[in-house]
């Protein structure tokens, strides 16, 4: 997907980057963009030695328009993906190196361990209704897993002090804040009225948690690696942890299923992770109000981000999408107050 954010880098500049960070033994044999996604530049790389494949993730220069809360995340994506591979058996793959320094391009990087096995979108709707529940118990369990991980303080990874809330409650008022802020901005078309009152009526479900968890708010089938084994198709490897904050485990639900309007549809999904979370044991009202809350913020969201995709199909796609689903979330909402 082509897109304003990706800092493309010629190939030279890749093989530099490898020789700064491996040495001379470690010679480039191949360089090809993974186009998937949406805001880095991905790239897999064929090198000599071991391993022979890595990849080369891009992050955007500074100054590239972008909603507020995207500014430098790639220290986050970093963050999480060490505190998983030291606190969790959650299959991330291994940094090998990174660089936040901005000396040799104009933005940060790094190089990760290759995912084996294929994207989950890519291959979902060859899978039989067996495999795929048993994708949705080991996704449960590792979004258990993510949640076991706590954090300091609410809301986006930050040195800003000001940022980083005592309550999920403030720090969920600012995220929500900040993307409104980007749409005013952006002169985007959003019931910005209807959301701060969603908001305001529901703000009493927003009084717990009391602890930070980790919530990786990206965990969607794109960012999901599978592999077919001798009793079927596994989860293989999570990756793209950029978007991730302190806060709420439910919060990973919208974005997981973000075509599903409740959770409650996916099962097999909700009952494993009721059945093995320490945070979450029952699905109740309260839980069905913070998912619409975390559906009307992602959606915001996807409305706000479409000014990248520089008036393409996709981007015109994704906004009708999120309008009709955000128009909906809400009229569920005001359905559910008082």
């Amino acid at each position: 997907m082509k897109a304003i954010t990706k800092n493309l880098l010629p190939e030279e500049k890749i093989r530099e980057l490898v020789k700064i960070h491996f040495g001379e033994d470690r010679k480039v044999t191949s360089v090809r963009e993974l186009t998937g996604g949406f805001f880095a530049a991905v790239y897999l790389i064929g090198v000599t030695g071991e391993p022979d494949q890595m990849v080369l993730k891009v992050g955007v220069i500074p100054g590239t328009p972008l909603l507020t809360y995207e500014r430098d995340v790639m220290p986050t994506e970093v963050a999480c993906l060490t505190m998983l591979r030291e606190k969790t058996t959650v299959p991330v793959p291994k940094i090998y190196a990174c660089d936040f320094s901005k000396t040799h391009i104009k933005s940060n990087y790094f190089f990760m361990e290759v995912m084996e096995g294929s994207v989950l979108s890519e291959v979902s709707r060859k899978l039989s209704d067996k495999d795929t529940a048993q994708i949705r118990r080991e996704l449960a369990y590792i979004l258990t897993q993510m949640h076991s991980v706590k954090g300091p303080y609410f809301g986006y990874f930050t040195e800003e002090k000001e940022k980083q809330f005592a309550t999920w409650k403030e720090a969920f008022y600012q995220m929500v804040g900040m993307v409104l802020e980007d749409g005013r901005r952006l002169k985007k078309k959003i019931p910005y009225d209807r959301i701060e009152h969603a908001l305001q009526a529901h703000g009493d479900c927003l009084e717990t948690p009391k602890v930070p968890a980790l919530v990786d708010f990206d965990c969607h089938e794109g960012n999901i690696f599978v592999k077919q084994g001798a009793d079927g198709w596994h989860i293989s490897g999570i990756v793209d942890l950029e978007r991730a904050f302190w806060g709420d485990p439910i919060g990973d639900f919208p974005t997981a299923f973000i075509f599903c309007d409740d959770i409650r549809k996916e099962k097999v999904l909700l009952e494993t992770y009721l059945e093995k979370s320490d945070e979450i044991r029952a699905y109740t009202g309260t839980e069905v109000r913070k998912f619409l809350l975390y559906r009307m913020y992602v959606l915001t969201i996807m409305i706000a981000e479409t000014f990248r995709f520089g008036g393409s199909v996709y981007g015109k796609l994704q906004e009708v999408f999120a309008r009709k689903n955000l128009k909906k979330t809400l009229k569920e909402l005001e359905k559910l107050e008082g």
